[in-house]
C-alpha cells in the first residue's frame, strides 16, 4: 500500500497538524518492533504473505446503508470536552422490551451445538463479504454481524450504544468528535484493534468504496486524525449530531487492515473482524458456515464467555411459507422474516411436537405509502394533496393489503417502539374526513387557475403507480373506490414489475429538473434505520441533487428543520425537532400512510436466548431491528 506524503507537523502524541497517512504511521508504528513489523505488512503486497487466523472459504456481502426507499411491500484518550457523549453512562435510557420478547429462561446456557439459521433471500447477489465494495442487507448482516463489528449500536429503541468503541463525544459544534476505542481487543487473525485501524480502514478502503463511499458522504467526514493509540478525532464539513449512529453502520465497520491487504481475494471470502465468530466455510450458493471466536472479547451479563454455541450455519430460503415449514419440520432452529405475513403466521405456529415458536417481533422505523410527485399536476397544489388523504380510509387500506395479517396502521416514520416517534405526531395524523375532502377538491377543482389546466368543475385525474404484487393490487383497488367516491376524483392505476418502477419513480439527470421522475402517485415506503438526519436530508434535499427525495417535496422551511436535527444535542431536544420536522410532513401531505413495515425472529422450543444482547457494560437488551437477529448469546437444549 503506497503511503502518500504531505508538508506536515508532528506533535509528541503523534497528531498530526494536517491529515497526513504516512506520516501518523510512521510515528506511531515507530513505537515498538512490533508496531514496525506490522506496518512493513501492511505496505507489503507480496503474494503468499498470509497474516489470516483461520483459513476460511467464503464471500458475499457488507453492510448496507440503510434501506433505499422502495415500492411498498406488502408481505436501520479522554474525550474532547463538548456537548454530546455516547457512553455507557450517558447514553438514552434503555426502554421496555417489545412485548413479544419472551422473557428469559431461568435455566442454565448450555455451552456447544449447531445453530442452524435460517435466512430470507438478499435483495442484491451475494458475491463478496467486504464492508466497502458489496452491499449487505438484512439477511447478510445476520451473518456479517457476527464477524465484522461496529464502532457503536444502534438498539431496538433507536438509542445508539457504544460497543467496540468505549465513547464516543463531540465538542460543541458538532464537527469534531473523539472516539476511543476499547483496550485489549484483538481480531481473530491475532492483531491488536487500534486507532490506526480504524483511520485506514475508511481512509484506503471505505472512503473509495463503491457500497461505502456514499455513507461517507452522507456523514460528512472530512478527515480521521489519530490521537494516541487507542483514540482518533473525526472531523466532519458540517455539524452532524447524528455521526455516533452513522458509526453502526458501514462507516464504523471495523476490520483487520492487515488481513485485507495480505490477501485481498481470500479476504472479499473471509473477512477478518473481531466478532464472536469466524468463517469457516462458504462459497456462492451454500450455506454460510461460521464456528466460534474462542478469544472473543465481550462476555455475557454474568461475566462468563461467549458465544455459546459451537458454529452457526446460515441456509437462504427466499420463500416465506417454505422457510417456515423448514422450521417447523426440523430443518432449522431459526429463522428470520421481513414478511408482516409471515410474522402473523409465526405467532400461530406449532412445531411437530405442538409447542409453539418463541417469536421476536417488531415493528419497524418503516412505513408503507402512496407518494404523491409535487411536480405533477394537480398533486403540486396542496389543497388536492390534503384531500386525498382526507378520502382515505386508512383502516381499509391497510385492511386490503392482508386481511389477515396484524397491521400497525403508521402515522409517522417511526414506530411505537422507536425513541423518536412522537405521540402528538401521531394524535395530529389526518383521520378519514369525506366532507373535508370534498370540500377541498371542489376549492380547487372550481379554481379558474387550477394547476392541471383542466376546465373549472372537471374532476381531478390521479395516474397511480404500483408494482404487480397482489397484495398492493388490492391496496390500490380500495385507493381507487375511495378516491372515486367523491365523486371528484378520477384514477388510472398502471402496474408494473418493481425495477421499473423504481427507475420511473426515481428519475434520473436528464429529466428536467433532474430525478423529477415520471409518476403521479405510487406505492412506496418512507423512512429507514439510518439517523433521522439522514433520513431528513434525503427526503426533503433539492430536487435537482437529491435523488432520494422521490416526492420532490422541497423548502426553506424543512431545510430549517433539517439543519436543526442536525445541529441539535441528542436528548429531548433532539427528539423534538425531529417531531417537528415529522408534524410539518403531515402538514404538506406528500403521502397518505398505510403500515409499518414487520420483522421477526422466531426459534423452536430448543433454542433459549433469542433476542438477547449483553452490552459491554453489562446491561441486557431484549429485542431486534429488521429482523437481524444476534446469535452469540443464543444457546441450544439438545446436545
Amino acid at each position: 500500500m503506497a503511503v502518500r506524503s504531505r508538508r506536515h507537523a508532528i506533535g509528541p502524541d503523534c497528531r498530526a497538524t494536517s491529515v497526513s497517512v504516512g506520516a501518523e504511521h510512521d510515528c506511531l508504528r515507530a513505537r515498538t518492533g512490533h508496531e514496525q513489523q506490522r506496518l512493513r505488512l501492511l505496505r507489503s503486497r507480496r503474494a503468499g504473505i498470509s497474516v489470516l487466523a483461520v483459513a476460511l472459504l467464503l464471500g458475499a456481502c457488507s453492510t448496507a446503508a440503510d434501506e433505499t426507499p422502495e415500492p411498498t411491500a406488502a408481505p436501520t484518550g479522554a474525550p474532547v470536552e463538548g456537548s454530546v457523549a455516547v457512553t455507557p453512562a450517558t447514553s438514552a435510557a434503555v426502554r421496555s422490551p417489545d412485548p413479544a420478547v419472551p422473557a428469559p429462561s431461568n435455566g442454565a446456557p448450555r455451552r456447544g451445538g449447531t445453530l442452524r439459521v435460517l435466512l430470507a433471500a438478499d435483495p442484491t447477489p451475494i458475491t463478496g463479504w467486504t464492508p466497502w465494495d458489496h452491499v449487505c442487507a438484512w439477511s447478510c448482516r445476520n451473518v456479517l454481524d457476527h464477524v465484522l463489528e461496529t464502532l457503536t449500536v444502534v438498539l431496538p429503541d433507536g438509542s445508539v450504544e457504544p460497543w467496540l468503541a468505549e465513547s464516543v463525544s463531540a465538542d460543541p459544534s458538532l464537527q469534531r468528535w473523539t472516539v476511543k476505542l476499547r483496550p485489549g481487543i484483538t481480531f481473530t487473525d491475532g492483531e491488536p484493534l487500534d486507532a490506526l485501524t480504524v483511520k485506514t480502514g475508511i481512509d484506503d478502503y471505505l472512503r473509495s468504496g463503491r457500497a461505502s463511499s456514499s455513507h461517507l458522504r452522507d456523514a460528512r467526514i472530512t478527515s480521521v486524525i489519530l490521537v494516541d493509540e487507542l483514540t482518533l478525532v473525526i472531523e466532519v464539513g458540517e455539524p452532524n449530531a447524528g455521526l455516533p449512529a452513522a458509526l453502526a453502520g458501514p462507516v464504523g465497520r471495523v476490520f483487520s487492515i492487515i488481513a485485507a491487504e495480505a490477501e485481498p481475494e481470500t479476504f472479499a471470502r473471509a473477512p477478518v473482524g473481531t466478532g464472536p465468530f469466524v468463517f469457516r466455510r462458504w462459497s456462492v450458493g451454500e450455506p454460510a458456515v461460521l464456528e466460534a471466536n474462542p478469544d472473543y472479547w465481550r462476555t455475557a451479563a454474568d461475566g462468563s464467555a461467549l458465544p455459546w454455541a459451537d458454529d452457526i450455519v446460515f441456509t437462504q430460503i427466499p420463500d416465506e411459507r417454505q422457510r417456515l415449514e423448514a422450521l417447523l419440520d426440523g430443518r432449522g432452529d431459526i429463522l428470520m422474516s421481513r414478511s408482516a405475513e409471515l410474522s402473523t403466521a409465526v405467532a400461530a405456529a406449532t412445531d411437530g411436537g405442538g409447542r409453539q415458536l418463541t417469536a421476536v417481533q417488531r415493528y419497524d422505523d418503516n412505513a408503507g405509502v402512496v407518494l404523491f410527485n409535487l411536480l405533477r399536476a394537480p398533486l403540486d397544489d396542496i389543497r388536492v394533496r390534503r384531500a386525498l388523504v382526507a378520502a382515505a380510509d386508512q383502516s381499509r387500506l391497510v385492511s386490503a393489503l392482508g386481511p389477515d395479517v396484524n397491521w400497525l396502521a403508521a402515522t409517522q416514520w417511526w414506530s411505537p417502539a422507536s425513541i423518536w416517534y412522537s405521540g402528538d405526531v401521531a394524535a395530529a395524523w389526518p383521520s378519514h374526513d369525506a366532507e373535508r375532502a370534498h370540500a377541498l377538491l371542489r376549492e380547487y377543482t372550481e379554481d379558474p387557475e387550477r394547476s392541471d389546466d383542466r376546465d373549472p368543475g372537471e374532476p381531478v385525474r390521479i395516474r397511480v403507480l404500483c408494482t404487480d404484487d397482489l397484495a398492493l393490487g388490492r391496496m390500490t383497488a380500495e385507493l381507487e373506490r375511495q378516491w372515486e367516491s367523491t365523486g371528484l376524483v378520477d384514477v388510472d392505476v398502471e402496474t408494473l414489475a418493481r425495477t421499473g418502477l423504481v427507475s420511473r419513480v426515481m428519475g434520473s439527470v436528464v429529466q428536467s429538473p433532474s430525478f423529477a421522475g415520471d409518476f403521479g402517485a405510487t406505492c412506496w415506503r418512507v423512512g429507514g434505520e439510518s439517523d433521522p438526519a439522514v433520513l431528513a436530508s434525503a427526503a426533503v434535499g433539492p430536487v435537482r441533487t437529491t435523488p432520494l427525495n422521490a416526492s420532490n417535496l422541497s423548502g426553506e422551511h424543512l431545510s430549517a428543520l433539517v439543519s436543526l436535527i442536525k445541529s441539535t444535542d441528542a436528548g429531548d431536544d433532539r427528539r423534538d425537532a425531529v417531531a417537528q420536522f415529522m408534524a410539518e410532513l403531515a402538514n404538506e401531505a406528500p403521502y397518505v400512510f398505510l403500515a409499518y413495515s414487520s420483522s421477526v425472529v422466531a426459534a423452536t422450543a430448543a433454542v433459549e436466548g433469542l433476542g438477547r444482547m449483553s452490552l459491554p457494560d453489562g446491561r441486557v437488551i431484549e429485542g431486534q431491528r429488521l429482523g437481524v437477529g444476534r446469535y452469540d448469546e443464543v444457546w441450544l437444549r439438545r446436545e
